[in-house]
C-alpha cells in the first residue's frame, strides 16, 4: 500500500498544470471585454438601475468580466511592472467584485456605488500606463 501511495505522489509531482498561450494584447483585452463590460456596467447603473432579473445577471457577468480580464492582464509580458501594475490589476478586480455581489444582492444603491468606482480605478492606470501624444498609445509588441 505504500507503494502505490509513494508512486501517486510522485506521479503527481511530476504531473504540470497546462501552459497558459497569450491570444489577445493587452490593448485587445481593454476594447474586448474591459470596456464592454465597464460601459454596461455604467449604463445598468443609470436610474433607476437594472430592470428586471435578466438585468440583474448581466450586471452581475459584466463584473465577472472585469475581474477575469484584471487576470488575464496580469499574465506574462501583458504584465508592465510587479508593483503599480499588479495594484491597477487587483483594483480592477474588487471594482468587478462589487459590482458582482451588488448585482447578486440586486442593491441598486451598492450597485451604483461599485459601478461609480470603476472609472476612478481605469483613470487611476491609465494615468500611469496608457501613453497619448506624438507615438500614439503605448502597444504590447505583436505576436509572432
Amino acid at each position: 500500500m505504500r507503494v502505490i501511495g509513494v508512486f501517486l505522489l510522485a506521479g503527481m509531482a511530476m504531473a504540470q498544470a497546462p501552459t497558459y498561450e497569450p491570444i489577445a494584447s493587452t490593448q485587445q483585452l481593454m476594447q474586448g471585454m474591459i470596456d464592454p463590460a465597464s460601459k454596461a456596467i455604467a449604463e445598468a447603473a443609470k436610474d433607476p438601475g437594472p430592470a428586471d432579473n435578466r438585468a440583474w445577471r448581466t450586471a452581475m457577468l459584466n463584473g465577472i468580466m472585469l475581474q477575469e480580464s484584471a487576470q488575464l492582464i496580469k499574465m506574462g509580458t501583458r504584465a508592465k511592472d510587479q508593483d503599480g501594475w499588479m495594484k491597477a490589476c487587483q483594483a480592477l478586480a474588487d471594482a468587478g467584485a462589487a459590482v458582482q455581489k451588488a448585482a447578486a444582492a440586486k442593491d441598486v444603491a451598492a450597485y451604483q456605488a461599485a459601478a461609480g468606482g470603476i472609472n476612478a480605478t481605469c483613470q487611476g492606470c491609465h494615468g500611469v500606463y496608457r501613453q497619448r501624444g506624438g507615438g500614439g498609445r503605448k502597444q504590447d509588441p505583436p505576436k509572432q
